[in-house]
Formats: C-alpha cells, structure tokens, sequence
C-alpha cells in the first residue's frame, strides 16, 4: 500500500512512518514546510504525486498544543480546519479512491460527567479550548465529504499517547525529563502542575497501529476512539517515573501551571475499535515510561 502522510515530521508521524515501512507500505511525505492551508502551494504539492497511486491518506499536520491554543485561535482555525479541507478536497481530486484518515482528538469531548465514562463515539462534543474546537469542525468537515461525495474517509479520536521522541511540552515527557535532570543535578523536587487529574495514555507505536487498522477496516464514514479504556492519575505517573529513574524526587505544585479550565478525569470506550478493527493496546504503561526515560537520557547524558 502507498499512502500520503501530512505532518510527517511530527511526533505521530514519525512513529507512523517507522511502522508502515515495518510492514512493508511506502509513505510518501509532503514537504514539512508544506502551509497546508495554502491552498495553490498544496495543490502544487500534490499535482507532483498525481501521475502515482496513492491508496491512503493519513492527515496529521496541525497545530496541536491545547494550552497555546488560547492565545492563537485565529492561526489555529486557519490550519486545522482550513488546512484540513484543503488536503480533504485536494486528495478527492487527486486520488479519489483513497481512503482517508483524519486524525482529530478525544479533547472534543470536553468535560464528560463521570456517569458517562467511559466515553463512546456517540458522546455530544462539548470542546472547551480553541484547539478541542478545530478539531470539531475539522471533523464535520471530514464528514460532510463522506455524506456529499461518498469520500472513504475515517475519523480517528485519540486520547492521550505517549512515547520516545514525544516534546516536553506534553506531560509525561516533560515529567520525564524533569525527574532525569533534577536527579542528574542533585536537587529533591521538581514544579507540576495539577497531579490529581487523570487521563487515558496509549503507546504511541499502538497508536499508529490503530491508525493503519482503521485505513484497513474501518467503515467509510465512521469515527473511532483509540484509548486503552481507563485513566491513570499524574500523580501515579509521576512516581512510575521516579522509580523506573531510580530517582527520589519530591513534586512541588504550582498553581500557575494548573489552567481555569481543566477535565479532572476522562478515558474512553474502546470497543469499536476492538469488533470492527480487531485492535487492541498491548504496549504496558511501564514500557512507555521505560522508553520516554531512555529517549531523555540519551539527551540529557544522565547515568
């Protein structure tokens, strides 16, 4: 299979890169620098792949960070659902049997009342930052192709992932990191922000799996939640680092870091990605943790 990635140079990408060539699929990359919501360069870009197949399109590139999205709605729009029409319309004229994925994010959800968790596709969105908001309508965009052209596309809701190579702007790796050089600089502590809320982690390289099964045999149209089906606390992470670190580093709180707006405790439902993809999560926590460690390490030179 060949398949188009956008935001290969990302995070995500990069992972989804190394597994399609693991099984044998050639991705074929836009350029990084790619605006993909310029629409004439975007075009330009993909009039160079016209003449070969392409039978899958995963769309990642966007502007990905919740917390910075507050002060950048505007930019935030433009890429993420601009950007997103862009190569859905692009890909429908240039490789109109190409399935299409599209990468959205369980931060649609919002705040969900405990009652409901864990969350299933069918949950109502109620996004509470400008990011969770894009890729809503990122997501009806997608959707209407599906309902007005028959487009084969597919809609992916991650929660959280985690995994080497994943920047410390994200929790987990920014903890990572903050353990390793605090035990590497002899200090006791390190400043987090709120350690009582909880989230759904998935290994990344499980992640993209999910990706590539939904490309397989996901239904036309359909959404999928790709979680592992429970949370786990910041705190409990915390201290699985510290002890894989073999460190004993104490968590100081700064409310600073805690935003107005946060969701205290979400996981999802998994289980239509378990009947209709047959994919399931089979990376241990521990082992995610181990590799996040091992990656910083290898940065921060810490024994």
């Amino acid at each position: 299979m060949r398949a188009l990635i956008t935001g290969a140079s990302g995070f995500v990408g990069g992972h989804l890169q190394e597994y399609l060539s693991s099984i044998g699929d050639e991705a074929v990359l836009l350029n990084p620098d790619l605006d993909v919501a310029d629409e004439e360069a975007l075009i330009k870009e993909l009039e160079l792949l016209s003449g070969e197949a392409v039978d899958a399109v995963y769309h990642l590139a966007a502007i990905a960070h919740v917390g910075n999205s507050f002060g950048s709605a505007t930019e935030v729009f433009r890429v993420n659902v601009l950007g997103t029409a862009n190569v859905l319309e692009g890909s429908r004229k240039m490789f109109p049997q190409a399935r299409f994925l599209y990468v959205s994010s369980s931060e649609v959800y919002g705040k969900v009342s405990p009652k409901l968790l864990p969350v299933n596709e069918n949950a109502p969105l109620a996004p509470l930052s400008p990011y969770a908001a894009s890729k809503a309508a990122a997501e009806q965009v997608v959707l209407q192709a599906f309902r007005a052209y028959n487009q084969p596309v597919l809609v992916a809701r991650p929660f959280n992932h985690i995994g080497p190579g994943q920047s410390d702007s994200y929790v987990v790796s920014a903890l990572a990191k903050r353990v390793l050089n605090a035990k590497k600089n002899g200090r006791r502590s390190i400043i987090v922000g709120n350690l009582e809320s909880r989230r759904d982690f998935t290994d990344v390289r499980d992640v993209v799996r999910a990706y590539h099964q939904m490309i397989q045999f996901g239904e036309p149209g359909g959404t999928y939640n790709v979680c592992s089906g429970r949370s786990i606390s910041i705190t409990d992470l915390a201290q699985k680092l510290n002890k894989l670190a073999f460190a004993d580093v104490f968590l100081e709180r700064d409310a600073q870091l805690v935003r107005d707006i946060e969701v205290s405790d979400i996981y999802g439902d998994p289980s239509k990605c378990h009947t209709d993809l047959s994919w399931k999560p089979v990376i241990p926590i521990e082992e995610s943790l181990r590799d996040v460690l091992e990656w910083w390490s290898a940065r921060l030179a810490v024994g």
